[in-house]
C-alpha cells in the first residue's frame, strides 16, 4: 500500500493531464467512472500535491464539461442513428428520450443537477439526449455547468477530504482488517443467497 501510495506521488504532477484526458474518453461513452476520477483526483491533490489542488481541480472540471459537449454532439449530429449502435443503443432508447424530455420540460436545470449525480451510463444518456433533441447548445452549456459544478465540487471536497485523512482511515483498516473482510463475506454471501433465492422463487 505504501509503495502505491509513493508511485502515485511520484507521478501526481501529471495527475491533471491523467483525470483530464480519461474525463474526455467518459463522453465517448467508455466506461470508465467519472466520479472515481473526480474523488480519486482530490484523493490526490490532498494527499501528494496540496498546494495544486485548485489547478488539478480546475482541469477536472473542464474534463467533465468537454466530455458532456461531446456526448452532446455525438447525440446532435448522429441522431436516431444511435439507437443502432452497439456502443449507445443500451443507453438511448425512444422510451428513455421521451421520459427525459418530459423532465427536460419539467424540472429544466434540476434535470442536469440531478443527472449528474447518477452513475455514467444515465450521465452520458441525459447529455446525447440533449443533443437528439436539439436543445440549443448555450442553454445545455449554462444548464450543465451550473450542475457540473455543483457536482463535481462535491466529489473533489469528499475525495481531497478521503486523502487529508488517509493515514487515519488506513490505521483504522489495518487495525480492523479482520472484521472488514468479516463484513466483506457475510455481504458477499447474503448477496448470493438472495439472488440464489430469487432465482428459484420464480420457477
Amino acid at each position: 500500500m505504501d509503495g502505491l501510495l509513493d508511485y502515485i506521488c511520484l507521478n501526481a504532477i501529471y495527475a491533471h493531464y491523467i483525470c483530464f484526458g480519461l474525463l474526455l474518453l467518459t463522453g465517448l461513452n467508455i466506461p470508465i467512472s467519472e466520479d472515481l476520477i473526480i474523488l480519486g483526483g482530490g484523493a490526490i491533490a490532498a494527499t501528494c500535491i496540496p498546494d495544486h489542488a485548485l489547478r488539478l481541480y480546475v482541469w477536472i472540471y473542464f474534463g467533465c464539461i468537454f466530455s458532456a459537449w461531446e456526448a452532446y454532439w455525438i447525440g446532435r449530429l448522429l441522431g436516431p442513428r444511435l439507437y443502432d449502435i452497439r456502443l449507445f443503443k443500451h443507453i438511448i432508447t425512444p422510451h428513455r428520450l421521451d421520459l427525459l424530455r418530459h423532465y427536460y420540460a419539467k424540472f429544466g436545470v434540476f434535470t442536469f443537477i440531478v443527472g449528474r449525480f447518477f452513475p455514467g451510463g444515465i450521465r452520458n444518456a441525459l447529455f446525447i439526449s440533449s443533443g437528439l433533441t436539439k436543445m440549443h447548445f448555450y442553454l445545455f452549456i449554462l444548464r450543465d455547468g451550473s450542475a457540473c459544478l455543483l457536482s463535481s465540487s462535491i466529489l473533489f471536497i469528499l475525495g481531497y477530504r478521503f486523502g487529508a485523512n488517509f493515514d487515519l482511515i488506513l490505521h483504522y483498516f489495518k487495525t480492523y482488517t479482520h472484521w472488514f473482510i468479516a463484513l466483506f463475506t457475510i455481504l458477499g454471501i447474503a448477496a448470493i443467497a438472495y439472488f440464489w433465492y430469487s432465482h428459484h422463487r420464480k420457477k
